[in-house]
């Protein structure tokens, strides 16, 4: 009897001896197992955030790891106040302070016609520029600024508080960026209630007779057959002109003579003056 169980222990004993490697060999298998188990789920996991990140930026644009709802061409030295400018001159940003267009932001919008030429990208009656070249006011951009005064006229733009009107078309006389109603012939010498350019001067208050645009200092009826030698004859046969040499002037008006008539006579074929003058053309 005892040597049975005496039998059996030995037995046991080698047993366990020589499947010893065995086990160290499944030991190191669960290892490995583990490892590659934590493995692919870091990888499945770092997966998983790309195709969220991915997800979420979809339809938007994607730079340096970031999502972007605006992505507009400034250029490499343009303004990208409320987002990160790239090294190639695109600027990304999440919100769009000014004026959006698809999936860019525009700092400036300018209304034109469908023939004017836009520097940005047009759509309909609207270019969108990223900087203005003319004048900006209230975040949109302008071709011509002029001082029209409080009573002055702006029907083709808008009138700022200081009395400026901005406006993107000049029917009349444009100079140096502004819409001017009246030019007019000055000389070097004379007075220029405006901006003066050479021998002209441009202003949008005309305090002597206008005709066709242009402001004059006088303006004569000469008749059909009469000729205006210093300005412009309309259909009317009215003479316009800044000047009236060789003639005499009297009260915006050139007449071809003058002669005193003195106390005691009374007829004169033209004006007669307070002081005896009398203006004629015959």
């Amino acid at each position: 009897m005892y040597r049975y169980y005496y039998v059996c222990a030995v037995v046991a004993s080698g047993s366990a001896v020589s499947n010893a490697p065995r086990a160290r060999r499944i030991g190191h298998a669960s290892v490995g197992l583990s490892i590659t188990g934590i493995v692919i789920s870091v990888i499945i996991a770092v997966v998983l955030v790309l195709v969220y990140s991915i997800s979420i930026c979809r339809d938007k644009y994607r730079y340096d790891g970031s999502c972007y709802n605006f992505k507009t061409y400034v250029g490499v030295s343009g303004s990208c106040e409320d987002g990160v400018i790239s090294s190639s001159g695109y600027c990304y940003s999440k919100y769009c302070s000014y004026y959006a267009h698809r999936t860019s932001c525009y700092k400036y919008r300018k209304y034109v016609s469908s023939s004017t030429l836009c520097d940005g990208i047009m759509s309909g009656n609207y270019c969108y520029l990223t900087s203005c070249s003319g004048h900006t006011y209230l975040k949109k951009c302008y071709e011509y600024r002029t001082y029209v005064g409080p009573s002055g006229s702006c029907s083709d733009g808008v009138r700022s508080a200081t009395d400026q009107c901005y406006s993107n078309s000049c029917h009349d006389y444009s100079y140096d960026g502004a819409c001017y109603n009246k030019v007019k012939i000055v000389g070097n010498s004379g007075t220029c209630t405006g901006v003066r350019s050479g021998i002209f001067c441009y202003f949008t208050d005309c305090s002597g007779y206008a005709y066709d645009g242009v402001c004059y200092e006088y303006k004569t009826y000469v008749g059909p057959s009469g000729s205006c030698f210093n300005g412009v004859k309309s259909p009317t046969d009215d003479c316009y002109s800044t000047s009236c040499s060789p003639f005499y002037a009297y009260r915006g008006r050139c007449y071809n003579n003058r002669k005193y008539v003195g106390h005691y006579s009374t007829y004169c074929p033209g004006l007669l003056t307070y002081d005896r003058y009398c203006y004629f053309d015959n």
